[in-house]
This record gives C-alpha cells, sequence and structure tokens, in this order.
C-alpha cells in the first residue's frame, strides 16, 4: 500500500517517492510523454508516473515541466507523489483532518504548489545546482577573540538577490525546504573546509521540520564532514524554525541524533513563558541564543538588561552558554562583556563575509 504525500507547509517531500501527473490537455500531454512514463490511470484523464530514490531527479523533473509549460497551463495539470508504505507522518503534522482525507481519497493536487519561484528563479532549479553560497560572520569572546563563525546562506554574486527566510518559506509551501535545508548545511561544510580549519567552531543554521527521520536525514551531512577532514565536534548546529516548536519528541531526537555525531547543538532563548523555559530545560541546548532585539541598546535598558540577566540565570541552571547576537554598538558590547556574556556576535565584530575577515575588536 502506497501513501500520499500531504500538502499542509509542514511536511517535506521525502528523499524517495513516486511523481505522477495527471492531464487532459493535449499539449501538456506531449510534454508529458517526453519527461516521465505513461501509466494507466484507472480514469478519463491520462497518467503519467516518474519514481525517484534521491531528491535530484525530482528536482529536475519538476524544473523541465515548469520551464516547458506556460503559465496558462499549469491549471490542466495536476500532481500527486506517493511513498512506499513506511514509518507514519511525524507527529508535528498538524492537520489530522487533512491527513485522514488524504488517507481516504486520491491525493492529488494542483502542481502549481511544486512550481514556486522566488523572483525569476525556480525553487527547484535553485536547489538543484546549488544557486547559493554561505557567508562567514564572526562569533568573539569579550575581549574579541576569534571563537568561530556563523555560516548565513548568501545568493551567488553573479544571481538576483534573495533575502534567505524569504526563500526557506517558498521553499516550504512547496515541500522542497528539507532538500533546500540539506543543501545549504552542505553549502556551509564545503565553505568552513576552505576557510575554518579544525579548532574553529562552525555554527549552522537548520530547520527541525525538515528532518522527518533524524538518524537517516543526517547521515549525508556527517559523512560530508568527515569527507572533508572536518571535526564534527567543532560544529554546532543551530535551530531556525519559524513555526511553533511544540513537538519536544522529535526535536530531542533530532538533539540525540547530533550528539551522538559530537555535533552541539544551539537555540534562541524564546520568551519568558513558562512554555519556553521549560523546552531550554528539556533539551539543554549547549549554546543559547540571545536575540538582537534583546541586546541593541541594552546599555541604556533596564527592561533589556533584566531579560538578558534571566537569560544567563535560565541557561545556567542546565550549563548552557549564552551567545548574544545582533551586536553593533561599542556601549552594548561593553556592558554585555561586563554582565557574563560568553560569545558574542555582530557588525562591531564584523558583518558576514564570503572569506574570514578579523574581529574588529581587542580588549
Amino acid at each position: 500500500m502506497r501513501k500520499h504525500h500531504v500538502c499542509n507547509r509542514r511536511l517535506p517531500l521525502r528523499e524517495a517517492g513516486m511523481l505522477e501527473f495527471a492531464s487532459d490537455d493535449p499539449e501538456v500531454c506531449a510534454v508529458l510523454d517526453e519527461l516521465a512514463t505513461q501509466t494507466n490511470g484507472g480514469s478519463n484523464e491520462k497518467v503519467w508516473a516518474a519514481t525517484y530514490e534521491e531528491p535530484a531527479p525530482l528536482l529536475r523533473l519538476v524544473t523541465d515541466l515548469q520551464r516547458r509549460l506556460a503559465p496558462e497551463q499549469y491549471r490542466h495539470l495536476r500532481c500527486r507523489i506517493t511513498y512506499e508504505d513506511g514509518e507514519p507522518e511525524p507527529l508535528h503534522s498538524a492537520d489530522k483532518d487533512r491527513l485522514a482525507s488524504y488517507e481516504d481519497g486520491e491525493g492529488w493536487e494542483s502542481v502549481e504548489f511544486l512550481f514556486s519561484r522566488i523572483g525569476n528563479d525556480r525553487i527547484s532549479d535553485l536547489i538543484l545546482h546549488r544557486r547559493f553560497t554561505s557567508f562567514m560572520q564572526p562569533i568573539v569572546r569579550p575581549d574579541g577573540d576569534l571563537f568561530g563563525y556563523e555560516f548565513l546562506l548568501r545568493p551567488l554574486p553573479e544571481h538576483p538577490p534573495f533575502r534567505p527566510a524569504e526563500l526557506f518559506s517558498i521553499a516550504r509551501e512547496a515541500g522542497l525546504h528539507s532538500f533546500l535545508d540539506r543543501e545549504a548545511r552542505n553549502s556551509a561544510i564545503r565553505v568552513a573546509a576552505r576557510h575554518a580549519p579544525n579548532g574553529v567552531k562552525k555554527f549552522v543554521n537548520f530547520l527541525p521540520s525538515s528532518l522527518e527521520h533524524p538518524s537517516a536525514y543526517l547521515k549525508p551531512t556527517i559523512g560530508l564532514i568527515r569527507e572533508y577532514g572536518l571535526d564534527p565536534a567543532d560544529f554546532v548546529f543551530e535551530i531556525v524554525e519559524t513555526e511553533e516548536l511544540s513537538d519536544i519528541r522529535h526535536l530531542s531526537g533530532i538533539f540525540d541524533a547530533y550528539r551522538e555525531q559530537g555535533i552541539r547543538l544551539a537555540m534562541d532563548d524564546f520568551g519568558e513563558e513558562d512554555a519556553a523555559s521549560e523546552t531550554l530545560e528539556i533539551l539543554r541546548p549547549e549554546y543559547v541564543k540571545l536575540d538582537r532585539s534583546r541586546v541593541q541598546g541594552c546599555h541604556a535598558s533596564g527592561f533589556k538588561q533584566e531579560q538578558i540577566d534571566r537569560t544567563l540565570e535560565r541557561a545556567f541552571r542546565f550549563g548552557g552558554t549564552v551567545l548574544a547576537e545582533g551586536v553593533d554598538d561599542e556601549r552594548d558590547w561593553r556592558y554585555l562583556r561586563d554582565s557574563g556574556i560568553a560569545l558574542l556576535q555582530g557588525y562591531f565584530f564584523g558583518k558576514p563575509s564570503p572569506v574570514p575577515i578579523p574581529a574588529l575588536v581587542g580588549v
């Protein structure tokens, strides 16, 4: 029995499956005849299918279709993605009614959800051909000595600009955020291999929702780290999920899978609520990031200073190290240094750059 993919903005497409198309438009059918194999669809519409065992063939097929068809032809094309029966969808899938309807129905969707763009770039093509790189922003100790770098996704110089948050949001609409997330991690690893030797910490972002089955999905990433001769213990993987982090069991599984490989974890201090505090104390990340909204202007804000103190106390309870980001002002740096913050990051020390730059301050 096969399982249909559920399009609900949370579930990423799986690494392997079958992509099917249905259409009654002759011109669309002619394109599909070139790109996929016609099957018996059991209806008046013709049906084509293409199986894939890794992301690249799926991304290539979606890119080719989007390039060959005019936008007005999209409404004449439906698709569905199915998987061999296996592990159930992860518990962080919120649309249970929608999931049930997929199990009972045929699973067909308009193809347009796969044809996402950012500007003039097709998301599938951008991921397939890695049309991005990683910039490095220094992370320093209070005296300005280098501790490590955060690796931040950026467009290639010869390509149109994009905002990483928007890119991931659009990829999520297409279910492609898992593939984008992995290629972004791989980009960071490749840049780190060129510019950040062993012993320098490497902070790399990741989306928890992109890791449906953590141990299996992390194997290629760990393999690439080792292939480049890097030490997994130098890597710190940081949660950048924009959706509510409500599935603690799933997150705990991700954290366990990383830690088994020697990788450390970082996450934001999400707020003052009891639930946020409980999340941190359950997951116990090695690094707790203090958001720029609490950092900027902290030298002159008693309210922000109280927030900083609470974050320090919260992290101290489980042995986490606090990292303040968005440090752009010398007065904020001096206050944070004196308050006991262990690590700092911001324009005051250096902007993201394609190559390492020295920290701009000293004792």
